[in-house]
């Protein structure tokens, strides 16, 4: 799985990226300070199964587990910042929207002050809103103008498909579109404007967004935070990717426990007097907004939009461990409608060559290769030698 973290120039993508990952993305207060995708590991937050199976503990190996929460590995990319006529090659507009091919889902970072244009310049107010609409507007003209270039090529679903086949988009997902749009298409692609209503149609489905609205620490931004919300609903977040990277920065000295996404931290080092006033002014947004909204936007997006679920492979049904006695060394995520089988696959080839069947070890059932995995399944594959 790949979130794409997108918007317009400055507002604030590099810092939501280094407080997501923790790697050290050039930040600036200028126009393109990304000029070429920074690629990292975030984590999406899931509840430890050690806790309410009765165990004292987990030996988490290719994750973390902090306070009975698992932090699991998910891929994420800052590609660089997408201004007004990107489609047509403005500003970084190629290198932006070639970086996204292969995302599951995006994060549009906007800022929540309005005090920079859709160009990422410093201005009086410019509307959240518009900085919302516009991003998928251009992600339409895009995929739109690929479908117009073939023209001739592409003139029925198949052919587009083909067009679009880089993008990860399918004909079942042309047809899709089409039938959102009330649009036949059985006896080839519609005109120029029916080709541009089936793009938007093509980015919900194949681009579907969350919105951070950051920056909301400043003066007056989480109004204007709110008021996004409650214009475009559910999917738009109150964040502060600032205040998140200090906290994440703060505990990994020592000054503070801090479990990302937590409304709140506990003091453990000894803070002096200005940072301690700092950390105060944290918990109080913390408090305020349920959290920095960084971590919130990321597991919305892997929960909610990509489908994935947390599953946890055991060689030992009864210990929950590995050979080594590593209890629930590893947790994977998968998407929704994963079989056992192709689980089995997912950790080593052998596996599923050799399938003989699994241990579903929370309920202490055998199940077949064609079960479907829940979110949170500790499961035990079982194969020939």
């Amino acid at each position: 799985m790949l979130i794409g973290l997108v918007g317009a120039p400055n507002k604030g993508k590099s810092t939501f990226f280094s407080a997501a990952t923790m790697v050290d993305a050039q930040i600036a207060n200028y126009p393109f300070t990304t000029i070429s995708p920074n690629k990292g590991v975030t984590y999406v937050r899931a509840p430890c199964p050690h806790a309410p199976l009765g165990l004292p503990g987990c030996n988490p190996k290719n994750s973390k587990c902090i306070g009975g929460t698992r932090l699991v590995p998910v891929n994420i990319v800052d590609v660089p910042g997408l201004v007004p006529g990107a489609h047509k090659g403005k500003g970084l507009g190629n290198k932006f929207l070639d970086s996204i091919r292969e995302a599951d889902a995006l994060i549009q970072v906007l800022d929540g002050t309005g005090k920079t244009d859709l160009n990422g310049n410093p201005c009086d107010f410019s509307p959240p809103i518009e900085e919302a609409r516009f991003l998928k507007n251009e992600l339409a003209m895009w995929i739109a103008g690929i479908m117009k270039r073939r023209e001739g090529k592409a003139a029925t679903q198949k052919e587009a498909a083909v067009a679009l086949s880089g993008l990860k988009i399918s004909e079942q997902m042309i047809a899709d579109a089409a039938r959102k749009c009330g649009l036949d298409i059985s006896g080839g692609m519609p005109d120029e404007e029916g080709i541009e209503r089936m793009a938007r149609a093509i980015v919900d489905l194949r681009m579907p967004l969350a919105i951070a609205c950051n920056k909301a620490d400043a003066p007056g931004a989480c109004k204007n935070c709110k008021e996004l919300r409650q214009a475009l609903g559910s999917g738009v977040f109150i964040v502060s990717a600032a205040i998140e990277l200090a906290l994440r920065k703060a505990n990994e000295k020592g000054l503070i426990k801090y479990t990302p996404g937590d409304s709140g931290f506990e003091i453990a080092g000894n803070p002096d007097e200005r940072q301690r006033e700092a950390l105060e002014k944290m918990r109080l947004f913390l408090a305020e907004n349920g959290g920095s909204g960084v971590q919130q936007a990321i597991d919305w997006v892997v929960y909610g939009l990509i489908g994935g679920i947390v599953v946890y492979p055991v060689e030992d049904e009864h210990r929950l461990s590995n050979h080594k006695g590593e209890v629930l060394p590893d947790a994977l995520l998968v998407p929704r409608g994963t079989t056992v089988l192709q689980l089995a696959e997912r950790i080593h080839t052998d596996f599923a060559k050799k399938f003989i069947g699994a241990i579903d070890a929370k309920r202490k059932i055998r199940v077949g290769g064609d079960h479907l995995l829940s979110n949170g399944d500790v499961i035990k594959i079982i194969a020939s030698r």
